[in-house]
């Protein structure tokens, strides 16, 4: 099945853009057509290549934050779109410069400020929407306010993510590494002095010896194994195949999910406080989330807003909300304050995330030293101990 993303209208003028899935291109525009739509446009969407050795243009939160920033900042002060670009191009490194410098040429030859950076192919989705409602509406400075503070919001948060995961994965490799310095090189040098003062070898010692010599034989072959398999799953999962298989496991996942919310609540917020209808805000953030599981509920939710019915619920039937979304929806739909009621989901679940992540540092840093700790320890005792033992009847102890 292909993925296909077309505009359509309907017979009351409305204009539309969505998705769907088909195994042809015809049969995409004939499931289009049973839909009661006027086909305008249809293309296949073509899969974004995750393995580049290259960085592109504009790839970092932090760097779209800060131009986003820059670039209201200017608008501010008087300065025209073309002016503020071309003054940032001076600021910024080679790849984003020439990119400036091509959408500064695009805007000069007529055509909008969406569609120039829309031809860049560098920047999300989320930005290009904001970008066009800013255009649209005249409040273009706004809408960058805003989308900086988004992904400076968003930044922080992965960043405190990753720094959650940085310390335990250091301490997990610094251990196995001594591990497996004792294994080989330590223990056998042991050995070497229990055989010369004829005192046998403890039994769990000796076991580990085993593994030892076993690693220091076939240690090497092990490790290319281990680094052909590691090899061969990166590959893998950078195939369209291997994308979706990793999408789906980690959708399984509660915690992965609280996060797809977190950005769920915050793309949408934003873009209904832009100015955009609950229809078109969803199919836009369907895009920022970046899990096939979470579009296609997004798509459900959508689909079903369309034929008028309630998003809160329909939001709850798709799998997709927790309880805490749907009740804040629920009173933001009722109170007709739907975005400020989506800050308030963000929040709150940014601040839990957040708790658990310290909880999860809490419990298993120490953990992961005091095993560390523990195993040697019992490697020590264990090898120590007998020549301790030997060493005092020898001197009639």
């Amino acid at each position: 099945m292909k993925e296909f993303i077309f505009k359509a209208c309907s017979d009351d003028g409305t204009i539309m853009e969505d998705s769907l899935r088909a195994p042809s291109r015809q049969e995409a525009a004939e499931e289009i057509f049973s839909r009661n739509l006027h086909l305008i446009h249809l293309e296949e969407k073509k899969e974004p290549s995750s393995f580049s050795l290259r960085r592109r243009p504009f790839s970092s939160r932090q760097k779209l934050s800060l131009f986003a920033e820059e670039w209201a900042s200017l608008l501010d002060a008087g300065l025209t779109i073309t002016d503020s670009i071309s003054l940032l191009e001076n600021q910024m490194e080679r790849k984003e410069r020439d990119v400036l410098s091509s959408i500064t040429k695009t805007i000069s030859s007529g055509h909008s400020v969406g569609e120039s950076f829309e031809r860049a192919r560098c920047f999300p989705p989320f930005f290009l929407s904001l970008l066009s409602v800013g255009e649209l509406s005249g409040t273009l400075p706004e809408e960058l306010h805003r989308l900086s503070r988004y992904y400076l919001k968003e930044d922080r948060f992965i960043s405190q993510l990753k720094g959650a995961l940085a310390y335990p994965l250091f301490v997990t490799a610094f251990a196995l590494c001594l591990f497996i310095v004792i294994l080989t090189f330590i223990l056998p040098s042991f050995s070497l002095l229990f055989d010369s003062l004829s005192i046998p070898f403890p039994p769990v010692a000796s076991l580990a010896l085993s593994l030892g010599l076993w690693l220091k034989d076939y240690g090497l072959h092990l490790a290319l194994c281990l680094l052909a398999a590691l090899l061969g799953a990166t590959l893998f999962f950078f195939t369209r195949e291997g994308r979706r298989t990793s999408q789906d496991l980690l959708y399984r996942s509660r915690f992965y999910r609280r996060i797809l919310l977190v950005r769920f609540c915050a793309a949408l917020s934003a873009l209904l406080e832009s100015g955009r209808t609950l229809s078109e805000s969803l199919r836009d953030t369907r895009e920022v989330l970046g899990n096939r599981n979470a579009k296609k509920a997004l798509s459900f939710v959508a689909a079903h807003l369309d034929r008028g019915e309630d998003f809160p619920d329909t939001l709850e039937k798709s799998g997709f909300s927790l309880p805490l979304v749907h009740h804040l929806c629920r009173v933001g739909m009722e109170s007709g304050e739907l975005p400020r009621f989506l800050r308030q989901a963000e929040e709150i679940l940014t601040h839990e995330t957040e708790r658990k992540i310290r909880r999860f540092r809490t419990i298993l840093e120490p953990s992961l030293l005091l095993f560390t700790g523990a195993v040697t320890a019992l490697m020590v005792f264990t090898v120590m101990l007998p020549v301790f033992q030997a060493a005092g009847s020898h001197m009639g102890f």
